[in-house]
């Protein structure tokens, strides 16, 4: 996604102290970035780390083989058990 092609209608306000704006800028400058610039460009890299991290938490990875077994296991028709049934009427 290149910022420069996206439209920029959006606005976001932060108000920092000076020490913090200055210690960005000296960033930003030895980045080679304006100050607007380098927040953009960390805060999406951060937020991208973000979701990476907090998607991926919530999977379970499995390898071919697993997937295989966890396929074919879930693909039979189950036994229809006493208990089960009786469960069914319960809760019909």
């Amino acid at each position: 996604m290149e910022t420069s092609r996206l439209s920029r209608d959006e606005v976001i306000n932060t108000r920092v102290d000076k020490e913090t704006k200055d210690f960005l800028k000296r960033a930003a400058s030895l980045a080679g970035l304006d100050l607007s610039a380098y927040i953009i460009a960390k805060a999406k890299e951060a937020a991208a780390n973000d979701i990476i991290k907090y998607d991926h938490a919530n999977k379970i990875l499995l390898t071919d083989e697993q997937f295989d077994f966890v396929q074919n296991v879930v693909s039979k028709p189950g036994k229809i058990t006493p208990k089960l049934k009786e469960a069914l009427k319960r809760h019909k």
